[in-house]
């Protein structure tokens, strides 16, 4: 991606969620980034494409954080709080598009929402992959997998609407604080 298509992104990611994707006009997009109308489509093809840009991006970035928090030669509990760590600091590092993903994906062509689907079952596989070698291990209780699952993604994922860096609980508190409640149930 060129360097002026990941000005847009930024541009557009703030606006998005500061205004929400029906408030933000393609005509607030360009005079934001400094371009005419004509000079954002020469970039993107429609205000949905921007959207689908920024998901898939994030969704990209997630993934690959997630599978290199995975050591195969590691137990499976450490690479777990790994994940937790890497999970919590993505949500926390990319707020703003994590909101959109849960709030404005439905704004996305059956074709692109396929895709940012998909992105989110890729990391979801991962997750219950490792939850599923505790089990063998016999770590876990007999929870259902996709369950347990859901759950981690509940507690990380919505963290955006209530967590502040700034607050009395520090990044690092609250990963060990999920760690420590996610484990209880193991």
């Amino acid at each position: 991606m060129t360097e002026r298509k990941e000005e847009i992104i930024k541009i557009a990611t703030v606006l998005f969620s500061g205004n929400g994707y029906d408030n933000t006009s393609t005509r607030d997009l360009a005079k934001s980034a400094e371009l005419s109308i004509a000079g954002l489509y020469y970039f993107f093809q429609s205000k949905e494409e921007i959207l689908f840009t920024i998901l898939n991006s994030a969704l990209i970035k997630f993934v690959e954080s997630v599978s290199s928090a995975i050591n195969t030669d590691s137990n499976p509990q450490t690479n777990i709080k790994q994940i937790i760590n890497c999970v919590v600091k993505h949500v926390i590092e990319n707020n703003k598009e994590i909101g959109l993903l849960l709030r404005e994906s439905t704004r996305l062509s059956p074709e692109q929402l396929g895709i940012i689907k998909n992105r989110q079952k890729d990391v979801f596989i991962l997750i219950r992959n490792e939850i599923l070698r505790l089990k063998y291990e016999g770590c876990v209780k007999d929870f259902n997998l996709s369950f347990l699952t859901f759950s981690l993604f509940g507690i990380i994922n919505y963290s955006h609407y209530w967590f502040d860096q700034a607050s009395e609980l520090s990044t690092e508190e609250f990963v060990a604080e999920t760690t420590e409640l996610f484990l209880m149930v193991f």
